[in-house]
């Protein structure tokens, strides 16, 4: 009884120190540009019919735990970064991006001195990389935060990529107490948790989906739609914004289709059926979502049936393992992307050539995110020193960062709700159009 009623106190202790600063409903927007998640105005639900009796994420929430005025722990000889990446299954080559864009990033700060000496007792320090692989099994995330926190002593973690684990590590944060840049993850919930301890500098599928919602049905005009998407948390979690965004239009969707990873050339209970009941339907539009290599199989699949719409995707489609899987069926696909990687931007420019200098590929958005965020993480340490709610502080700051990623708008979840922009394949290549 004693040790239980220890834990529940301790909990709701740690509750307390990371409560946001008021749950009240207030009128202000959540950011300068317009309210939470930079909704359009046409796709606020409930617009209409009067104002709600409470609105949530209207403050930013605030870390009232205690560790402010603790000093630097003594015989250090680095400060140790904790990166979180897939390094195994079917997300390992983001991992890789991952692993090098977080390396450049520091040994960049390394070579402009590491960690200041006047926070160190007249010593400075360099920064040093430890890389854990998320995706080993399902809460792998977690444990290799604990891992990294109390046995490296991390100073912050950078990572992870797929958001299922990302959702396990918000809860491994409320006990570690250290800051979290999340620099790949996609779920709109992630930084829903209002707890000051992440933040998220690439923007979620909610910005995507707006995106795709204005080009499918006001600019495309597209009135008969059908979402075609991978049966994972992936594909459910990653459209539902695009179908609330199409119900709010007043064009809901007919049709939800779903499909598993690597059943293309199945008998006919396989694609034949799936593609029969969007064939009936007489889509002029397609949405799909998934991971590259089943989408483009799917997509390859709805040429192979004879439906020759309009098809759009998510910006994780833009991967060669897409063209790989479709082959010519992906000729026209219509697909978002975080950031505008075409050439003339120098931020970007230079972090390209850095980058395929260094590690002999081309850097993508991943990268990118990847970078911006470690960069991040590391001026908030070499502003602060090495303590970890001073650190928090100075990232929960933050309102408007421009990386080599392009602008970072943090809202008041400290979610990056830049705008996305457009893209097709032409050719069998990804060309950006803005």
């Amino acid at each position: 009884m004693r040790s239980t009623a220890i834990a529940s106190l301790t909990l709701i202790a740690a509750a307390a120190a990371l409560a946001p600063a008021t749950t009240r409903a207030q009128e202000e927007p959540a950011t300068e540009e317009g309210p939470y998640g930079r909704t359009p105005d046409e796709l606020r639900p409930f617009r209409g019919v009067g104002e709600p009796d409470r609105r949530f994420f209207v403050n930013a929430p605030a870390f009232r735990g205690p560790g402010r005025d603790e000093p630097a722990p003594e015989g250090l000889t680095s400060v140790a970064v904790g990166l979180l990446a897939p390094i195994h299954g079917p997300d390992a080559p983001a991992g890789r991006h991952m692993q090098n864009a977080a390396r450049l990033a520091l040994d960049e700060a390394n070579e402009a001195g590491g960690l200041d000496a006047r926070h160190y007792g007249g010593r400075s320090l360099p920064f040093e990389l430890f890389v854990r692989d998320e995706s080993a099994t399902w809460g792998a995330a977690g444990d290799a935060a604990v891992e990294l926190v109390c046995d490296h002593e991390a100073w912050g973690l950078v990572g992870g990529y797929e958001d299922a684990n990302s959702h396990v590590l918000t809860r491994v944060l409320v006990k570690l107490e250290v800051p979290n840049v999340n620099p790949a993850g996609v779920d709109t919930t992630i930084p829903e948790h209002n707890r000051p301890l992440l933040l998220r500098v690439r923007p979620s599928d909610r910005q995507t989906s707006y995106r795709l919602a204005a080009k499918v049905f006001t600019e495309d005009a597209r009135e008969r739609v059908v979402v075609l998407r991978a049966n994972s948390r992936y594909g459910r979690t990653g459209t539902r914004e695009f179908v609330d965004a199409a119900r709010r239009l007043h064009k809901p969707i007919l049709l939800e289709i779903r499909y598993d990873g690597g059943d293309y050339g199945a008998p006919s209970t396989g694609w034949a059926a799936r593609m029969e009941r969007i064939r009936a339907a007489r889509p002029d539009a397609v949405v799909v979502w998934g991971r590259p290599a089943e989408t483009g199989a799917a997509v390859r699949a709805l040429r192979d049936a004879g439906i020759d719409c309009r098809v759009y995707g998510p910006d994780r489609l833009v991967s060669p393992e897409l063209l790989k899987a479709a082959g010519a069926a992906a000729e026209g696909l219509i697909f978002t992307y975080p950031m505008d990687p075409r050439p003339g931007r120098e931020p970007w420019d230079a972090f390209r050539d850095r980058y395929r200098e260094r590690f002999g590929v081309e850097p993508d958005a991943t990268a990118a995110f990847t970078y911006d965020a470690t960069r991040l993480l590391v001026d908030a340490i070499r502003a602060e020193g090495l303590n970890r709610a001073r650190i928090l502080d100075a990232l929960f700051r933050l309102r408007r960062v421009d990386g080599v990623s392009g602008p970072i708008l943090f809202d008041t979840t400290q979610n990056n709700v830049a705008p996305v922009i457009l893209g097709h394949v032409e050719s069998g290549r990804f060309v950006f159009d803005g």
